[in-house]
This record gives structure tokens, sequence and C-alpha cells, in this order.
């Protein structure tokens, strides 16, 4: 179990899938990016406002701390079934059903969406090398705003080498974990 760190459901547990094949983001590492989120100047507006999308989602913990920080909407894709249940037990435990949509599906296959998401966190498994191709293509999509933020937690050993369009405008180190923003050289929303 991991908590909730601030918001309207601040201090509320949610769980976490069994097993090594996820790897819930930690208290220090949520906090920090959140703190960079509510600091920067690379986002249009609130995230109070923003719909958000959590790729690789695990736990949820990310998308959760979001809606518990008052985000709008937040879609969560993994493609775990185990995941899956966590993450919708985890929506139910904190009444937010009505601000969310859930996928199972491998997340590196484009899908379909109605929504346009203005931050999307990434949090894929460690062993997952470069997913600068993915980026690219997600960033290119119809579900991305044009001015959208990504925040990619990865080893810090991970290369991102080919980010087409892109700039990574901040990177923080957190042991073995780094966190790099990402967005579109452009800044015209779409």
């Amino acid at each position: 179990m991991i908590k909730i760190i601030a918001g309207k459901h601040k201090r509320i547990n949610i769980n976490t899938p069994h097993g090594i094949e996820t790897r819930p983001t930690s208290i220090r590492l949520r906090e920090s990016i959140f703190n960079i989120l509510l600091h920067t100047k690379y986002l249009d507006a609130k995230i109070e406002n923003m719909k958000v999308i959590d790729i690789f989602a695990g736990s949820g913990a990310l998308g959760l701390e979001s809606l518990s920080r008052g985000c709008k909407f937040c879609t969560f894709i993994d493609n775990s079934k185990e995941a899956i249940n966590v993450i919708e037990n985890n929506i139910r435990k904190l009444n937010e059903e009505e601000n969310t949509e859930v996928i199972q599906a491998d997340a590196t296959i484009p899908f379909l969406t109605n929504k346009k998401y203005d931050i999307c966190f990434l949090d894929p498994p460690y062993e997952l090398n470069d997913i600068s191709a993915f980026i690219n293509k997600l960033a290119n999509s119809s579900i991305m705003k044009n001015n959208a933020l990504y925040i990619y937690e990865k080893h810090k050993n991970t290369p991102l080498t080919s980010l087409t369009g892109m700039g990574i405008i901040e990177k923080r180190q957190y042991g073995i974990s780094e966190v790099v923003l990402i967005k579109k050289l452009s800044s015209s929303s779409k």
C-alpha cells in the first residue's frame, strides 16, 4: 500500500499490484514530480483544469494523485489484468468513477479515445529500453494536445535517444530513477 500525498484524498491508502512486475512510484518521487508540475512554466493552466493520461499505470498512483489534486479527468492504461483490477478498486475507493477511464491494453500500441490530454505520465518497466519512438508517436497522435507535457520516469541509465520535434525541458535524478520532462518544440494548441 502507498498513500495519496495531497489534495482531497490526502493520506488515503491505495493498493498496489503484488510481485515484481510493477514498481510503484515512491512517495518521495511523486512529491517531487508534483512539485515540479506546481512550479513549472511549461503548463498553460493549473492541473485543476487538465486531463491526464497515466500510461504503464501500475497502481495508478500518478493519475490518482492528479485526481486528488483536482485534475478534471484521468485515463489509466496498463496491460496487466492485476494492475487494472487494482486501479479500478482504487478508483472506487476514492469515488472517482465519474472522472476516470481504465483501459487494459499494450500501451505502446496506439488506441483511440475522444479525449485530448494535457499531461502524460509515462512510467514503463525499467527493463523496457528506449521508448523515444513511442513518445514521438504519442505526441503526434490525435489524443495529445500540441502543448502537452510528458513526464517520463525511467532508470537513470535508460537511453532517450531520438525525440523528433520534441525537447527535454528538464531532468532530475532521484537514486536510480530519473524524471524527464518533455514537450513539443512548437507551442501552439491542437
